[in-house]
């Protein structure tokens, strides 16, 4: 394991579904725990309307982010499982390897996994259908994964978290996709400011017959650590703020004058995820060289039309 063993004690995946039982602290019920620790700062991200956010900042850049769900989730149509991803081009979205495959182990699974991606905010009350906020919803396949298995629920290589879905058809010019970049560990000092965003299934208000996917949910926090798994992977300790359905969201910042850089993936949380601290920090898989390259071969290989 590379000495990261520490880090995969009473952590709980933040997927839809999954859960790694080891400690009290990592059980299911956690998330109906109180937390009074830490005060809840995620907000509300209005993609379309800036006005609406707290600075009257423009957040149009994560409206490729969306909801992702595996399409052989029972009650799936209704938006319960779903998790977070986002477009890194017209037909590609990159999401947690856990999100798409979330059965108890999981060792070398065959691609071509059925999956769902709901991803626009709507305008006004529009709705689509169960899924209600999401203006596009695309059917798609897993195309490629990282290097990494899951055993009784427990993500072994939280680097390799990682999966890649082609979408059947493109999502148009509408919606700008989320390039990738790799950052080296040199650049994420310490208390350096990071950011996330996705769709916590604690903040997903239940509407009629469906759950509530139009607010995109936003968290900043800064740099703990970073922890190089091995020699080609590598994971960030951060104090975002993030619970069970964030996981496959982007993590972002600023570098060298360029904003908005995605430079990991959500992965898991210690606890409830809201009293994240430097000893209780959330992880996020760190994009490498090696892991964009695999990213950027299994984009070539399923071209978008």
């Amino acid at each position: 394991m590379h000495g990261i063993g520490r880090i995969l004690i009473a952590l709980a995946y933040v997927g839809g579904i999954a859960f790694i039982p080891v400690a009290p602290a990592a059980m299911p019920g956690i998330w109906n725990m109180p937390h009074t620790l830490q005060p809840d700062n995620r907000i509300v991200k209005d993609r379309l309307h800036p006005q609406n956010n707290r600075f009257h900042e423009d957040e149009s850049f994560l409206n490729a982010v969306g909801a992702v769900w595996s399409q052989d989730i029972k009650r799936s149509a209704v938006g319960y499982a779903a998790s977070s991803g986002f477009l890194i081009d017209r037909c590609h979205v990159l999401t947690s390897m856990h999100v798409v495959y979330p059965d108890r182990i999981v060792v070398k699974p065959a691609l071509g996994k059925a999956v769902v991606f709901g991803v626009g905010q709507t305008e006004g009350d529009a709705n689509r259908g169960a899924l209600q906020g999401l203006r596009y919803v695309r059917a798609g396949a897993v195309t490629a994964y990282g290097e990494t298995t899951i055993v009784e629920h427990r993500v072994q290589n939280p680097d390799g978290d990682w999966a890649l879905i082609r979408l059947a058809d493109n999502i148009d010019d509408s919606i700008e996709p989320m390039p990738l970049t790799a950052v080296d560990s040199a650049g994420l000092p310490r208390h350096f400011r990071l950011s996330a965003a996705g769709f916590p299934a604690d903040h997903r208000d239940r509407r009629s017959q469906g759950l509530n996917l139009k607010d995109l949910w936003g968290s900043d926090g800064e740099v703990v650590a970073v922890v190089a798994t091995s020699t080609i992977g590598a994971i960030i300790e951060t104090t975002i703020q993030a619970t069970r359905g964030n996981s496959g969201g982007p993590v972002y910042g600023d570098f060298d004058g360029r904003p908005h850089v995605v430079i990991g993936i959500v992965e898991s949380i210690h606890g409830n995820g809201i009293d994240v601290s430097a000893d209780n920090p959330s992880i996020q898989v760190l994009f490498t060289p090696y892991t964009l390259e695999r990213i950027t071969a299994a984009q070539a290989e399923t071209p978008c039309t």
